[in-house]
């Protein structure tokens, strides 16, 4: 027998006891077999959580109401601000407790009517120079400061800008229409005289009886009261400008407490001081402007210095000389 022959044999050998020990073992007792792998469970999935329900935000707070505004002084700020629909809610608060206030009725006119109608359509033209300002001309071409609101209303501009050197003007030629004797924002949510008839007398109904209370203060003495406030407050605020330097702007304000009380005082003192300066300061300035031919800037500070004093005679003989001068070159032009 070949070695081959020996190796096949001996693998048959083999198969056979291996099929031989598999077919066994299928009939081995229970206890005997070996144990099968359990299957691997599937792992569980994780129970969401119910989301916890957001907490009650806290309610906002309201905002508190603003308090209205109790003197003229700060609704004249808000103006010159360019606040007018401010200022204007301002002024019709203000004319409801204090009826009697003809400042805040000239403003409140300037705010609600069409300013051609109040200054008229006719006018000139005006070249603004340095430090001139809308109050400024307010009173000097209309007779009161407090018509700076329609003066820019007129020329379309806000009072809050101010006025550059150089900017045309139109200035009216008429004094201005003044305020009807109440306005139309005075009647607003105004009760019919029914109506405050009958809630009158359901209120009186309906009040238990008291002692009769103190007379409450007449109406002229609060609005003197006020209008001695308003002006204090302009007064402070000339002082504070005279201090820091700005002339200008302090003789406005110490103009604009005595408007409110003739000779409180220092006002009074301060813009006769400062209105004397402001006088020597433009004509000196003028002067300098003639003697270098810049005749219509010499003219200009001339006619700001005698609207401060018309009885500065230096300032009215230059002044007539400039406007010759000024003529004849004009003439010389034209031939």
């Amino acid at each position: 027998m070949t070695e081959r022959h020996a190796m096949t044999i001996r693998s048959g050998y083999l198969l056979l006891a291996l099929s031989l020990t598999l077919g066994a073992c299928s009939h081995l007792p229970p206890f005997l077999r070996p144990a099968a792998t359990a299957p691997a469970e599937p792992a569980a999935k994780p129970v969401a959580k119910p989301a916890a329900a957001p907490e009650p935000s806290a309610p906002a707070s309201k905002a508190k109401p603003q308090a209205p505004v109790r003197n003229l002084s700060t609704i004249i700020r808000m103006l010159e601000r360019g606040r007018n629909s401010e200022a204007r809610e301002a002024l019709v608060a203000y004319l409801k407790r204090e009826p009697g206030s003809g400042v805040a009725r000239k403003l409140l006119y300037q705010l609600d009517s069409d300013p051609v109608a109040v200054f008229g359509e006719e006018h000139r033209r005006h070249v603004v120079s340095s430090g001139e300002t809308l109050g400024g001309l307010a009173k000097r071409h209309l007779g009161d400061a407090m018509y700076f609101v329609g003066l820019a209303r007129y020329n379309g501009i806000s009072p809050a800008k101010g006025l550059n050197v150089g900017q045309a003007l139109k200035i009216p030629r008429q004094r201005p229409v003044p305020p009807p004797a109440r306005l139309e924002a005075e009647r607003e949510k105004e009760p019919r005289a029914e109506e405050t008839t009958q809630r009158d007398e359901a209120e009186q109904a309906a009040a238990p009886q008291r002692p009769a209370a103190r007379e409450p203060r007449p109406a002229e003495a609060s609005k003197a009261v006020e209008t001695a406030e308003s002006a204090r407050e302009h007064q402070e605020q000339g002082i504070k400008l005279m201090r820091a330097g700005h002339l200008e702007a302090a003789h406005r304000a110490f103009g604009l407490a005595l408007a409110l009380s003739p000779g409180l005082e220092p006002a009074q003192q301060h813009h006769q001081e400062i209105g004397r300066k402001l006088v020597a300061g433009y004509h000196e300035a003028a002067v300098v402007h003639y003697r270098n031919q810049r005749l219509d800037e010499a003219i200009a500070l001339w006619d700001k210095a005698l609207a401060l004093d018309p009885t500065f005679e230096p300032a009215r003989g230059y002044r007539t000389r400039a406007l010759e001068i000024k003529r004849r070159l004009n003439e010389l032009d034209a031939s």
